[in-house]
């Protein structure tokens, strides 16, 4: 078990007019042994994170440790960390069997039978090991994934980036392939940042959850705390957005119609964010609506910012609580 840690953070692609910081200064852990989930709307950020902590996208800034040691200082050997994509159909090399494909992520240096280890790397995943001579072309999108989560574990990994996973699938094989995921983390004392736009499916399997809008982290805590009491309001529309009975959510239809109008609005251009908070063009309880609220179109809150039950970066956070109140 390790602790994956993300040390201000920042990612940034193309330059001049146009350039992009799609991560933007994120500080984030991973505790050993425990998942967080990494919950965001598509464009926040969540997979170049990812994709950073693996070294496939360069960082501008910060750094990415595992447990107190940069990764780009740690010696070489087996990658300490493994990413497990999104799409089943594109990750596996159509032209190897599966079999090959996951005794390709073997370490060298293993002292043990590369064919037992696809072996019980299979069974590991609930897949029969006869079928390994199989190509991907002969399984189902969830047995693909299965797959993809073998080859990963191959490595014998101290952390697991998995981007999601599920969203590829048939409903009716995310709940098995999500099983699966929580029985292997709670098995292998995995640490796992597990990533979704799906606050339902981040829910089943996090200990901790954190909320990324346009590259930054505006709410981190317990899983069980966070949802019980939410308290940043682009928090509070993810959860809106989850198909979930008696949900804490902002009701925007029973509020005015400048309300409606603000929680409808589109996000803001990533290429030219919004100054003070990210959020506010969207927010229902910020400036658009609350004209003396002024302090969020000019001030970037801190995680830290007004007093909350856990890290959120809201100056009214409280009001948020307030507005939900009068609605109910």
């Amino acid at each position: 078990m390790s602790e994956l840690t993300f040390e201000q953070v920042t990612v940034r692609f193309g330059t001049g007019s146009r350039a992009l910081t799609a991560v933007d200064s994120v500080d984030l852990t991973v505790p050993s042994g425990q998942v967080v989930g990494l919950v965001g709307e598509s464009g926040s950020g969540k997979s170049t994170l990812a994709r950073a902590a693996v070294g496939l996208t360069e960082l501008a800034g910060g750094q990415i440790l595992l447990d107190g040691v940069p990764l780009q200082h740690r010696s070489r050997g087996p990658r300490p960390l493994q990413l497990v994509f999104q799409d089943p159909y594109s990750s596996l090399d159509p032209r190897m069997t599966i079999g090959n494909s996951i005794a390709e992520a073997v370490p060298r240096s293993a002292d043990y039978s590369r064919a037992g280890e696809v072996a019980r790397l299979l069974e590991l995943v609930d897949l029969d090991p006869e079928r390994a001579s199989a190509y991907p072309a002969a399984l189902s999108g969830g047995q693909r994934q299965r797959v993809a989560l073998a080859r990963a574990l191959a490595g014998r990994p101290e952390v697991i980036l998995a981007d999601e996973i599920t969203s590829a699938l048939d409903v009716s094989v995310q709940g098995t392939v999500l099983n699966l995921v929580r029985d292997l983390q709670r098995q292998l004392h995995l640490s796992m940042l597990f990533i979704s736009h799906n606050l339902a499916v981040v829910r089943y399997v996090s200990d901790y959850i954190a909320v990324m809008y346009l590259g930054r982290i505006v709410e981190f805590g317990p899983a069980a705390e966070l949802l019980g009491d939410p308290q940043h309001p682009y928090t509070r529309e993810l959860l809106a957005a989850a198909p979930r009975r008696g949900a804490l959510a902002l009701d925007v239809e029973e509020l005015d119609p400048a309300l409606r109008a603000v929680a409808d609005a589109e996000p803001a251009d990533p290429h030219h964010p919004p100054p003070g908070c990210r959020f506010h063009p969207r927010c229902p309880i910020g400036p658009l609506v609350r004209p003396d609220r002024e302090l969020c179109q000019t001030v970037d809150p801190t995680p830290d910012a007004g007093r909350h039950r856990h890290h959120t970066a809201c100056h009214y956070a409280a009001a948020a609580l307030q507005a939900v109140d009068l609605v109910q």
